[in-house]
């Protein structure tokens, strides 16, 4: 028996931990990496010169399409939050006139203040609609790229996490579709197909409380069929003794009644009522013999044959005897010229078995209708004959039409009988087959 080592919960915890760990390792060196690059190639004196060259161009078409002047200050903070990532300053004639970096409070320096050195010597020059000016643009040019950069990192780590998840689960959803479709094979009656057993959590435990119930179900239906083959055997061992004593009752019964008796004495009537009995006694243990031998029997091999000549013989064989004992059978219908897999001795059996029960139960003062009947698919013979009517119900346990039955199914037919008013119906099935 299984002890469970990791519930499904504690896996999925660690597989989640496991993703974030290597997920997290994968962004902080993915952002390293990033950070790298952009230092060395967007932080150069170069970049930063050509960035700066592209904004003042800008910024001055920009003061030439609106016709702005170095007091137009709003226009210059609207420009400055549109492009974002720089810090603008203007001057004239050395003197402040806007800075994005300063607040409200700082206005008053302008027209006032004076420029810096650095920004005297970055700056660069720009006419304005009242004269001309100095512009010095500065910008943090590459955090663009680091924010775009994080963003694709952020992303990529979460994927990652994510397909290690999903692959994690996906093997456990595997196993489970793996159960399922064993179910379906238990299901379909495959008792010998073992369960898939493999790991220590839930899913491994019910497969293996399946496996124990197949296990089980398989031990008691070997159980049950093994009691069965040896009741049938004994039943046929017992039928099979008890037909050597019954043969040598009725061959005495036999020679009493051939032995000089009055007629009409009682001695006359005891030897004719015991001989009677033991009659039906044998005809008994005949059809318990043959019921049970079928069970015993491994199925028969068939082979395809053409129904006009197999049935042909058979029907012609079993009607010639019904007529010897004065039946009278209307036939009608005919024979197809078509084929059916049939084993040959057990149809004969079946055959002996039907005209038997016809010559004990038929009333002989009524015709015996015999019918064929056929179409692309099947072929039939239908038997319909009168129940004959005597003062006691004959003695019948219905073994000779189980026996039918069981012998027309071993070889993939039908058999299917029916008492209506006071006559009798059988049907034998068969289903057509190619050559």
């Amino acid at each position: 028996m299984l002890h469970r080592k990791f519930s499904l919960t504690n896996k999925l915890a660690m597989l989640i931990f496991a993703a974030a760990i290597v997920s997290g390792v994968f962004f902080l060196s993915a952002q390293k990496i990033t950070n790298e690059l952009i230092d060395r190639y967007l932080s150069s004196d170069e970049y930063y010169q050509e960035e700066s060259a592209k904004y003042i161009q800008k910024f001055s078409r920009y003061v030439s399409v609106n016709e702005l002047a170095t007091s137009d200050r709003k226009a210059f903070e609207a420009w400055v939050k549109k492009e974002n990532y720089i810090t603008l300053t203007i001057s004239k004639d050395q003197v402040l006139q806007y800075n994005s970096n300063y607040t409200v409070e700082d206005e008053s320096a302008y027209g006032k203040e004076r420029v810096t050195e650095y920004e005297q010597n970055h700056s660069y020059p720009v006419k304005f609609s009242d004269g001309g000016g100095e512009v010095s643009i500065d910008g943090f040019y590459s955090s663009r790229y680091d924010d775009l950069a994080f963003t694709l990192e952020l992303l990529a780590a979460t994927l990652i996490f994510l397909i290690i998840v999903l692959l994690g689960i996906r093997r456990s959803l595997r196993y489970l579709r793996t159960i399922h479709q064993e179910i379906h094979i238990l299901e379909g009656g495959e008792l010998d197909y073992d369960m898939t057993v493999k790991g220590h959590d839930e899913l491994a435990m019910i497969a293996e409380s399946i496996e124990e119930l197949r296990k089980a179900f398989l031990d008691k239906l070997n159980a049950i069929e093994e009691l069965q083959a040896e009741s049938r055997s004994l039943v046929t061992e017992m039928s099979h003794d008890m037909r050597t004593p019954l043969t040598s009752l009725i061959m005495y019964l036999e020679f009493a009644q051939k032995e000089p008796v009055e007629a009409g004495t009682p001695k006359d009537r005891y030897v004719a009522n015991a001989y009677g009995k033991a009659m039906k006694l044998k005809s008994l243990t005949d059809n318990l013999f043959a019921y049970f031998l079928l069970d015993k029997e491994s199925a028969a091999d068939s082979e395809s044959v053409a129904v006009n000549e197999v049935i042909y013989d058979l029907m012609s064989d079993q009607v010639a005897i019904l007529r010897q004992e004065h039946f009278r059978v209307h036939i009608s219908g005919e024979l197809p010229e078509t084929y059916i897999n049939v084993n040959i001795e057990e149809l004969g059996r079946v055959f002996d078995n039907v005209m038997s029960n016809l010559l004990k139960y038929t009333d002989p003062e009524e015709e015996i209708s015999i019918t064929f009947v056929s179409d692309q698919e099947i072929f039939e013979i239908h038997f319909v004959n009168t129940i004959k009517q005597l003062d006691v119900p004959p003695e019948s346990n219905g073994l000779g039409e189980r026996s039918i039955a069981r012998m027309m199914s071993r070889m993939q037919g039908q058999f299917h009988s029916k008492a209506e008013n006071s006559k009798y119906h059988t049907v034998l099935r068969f289903w057509n087959t190619k050559m």
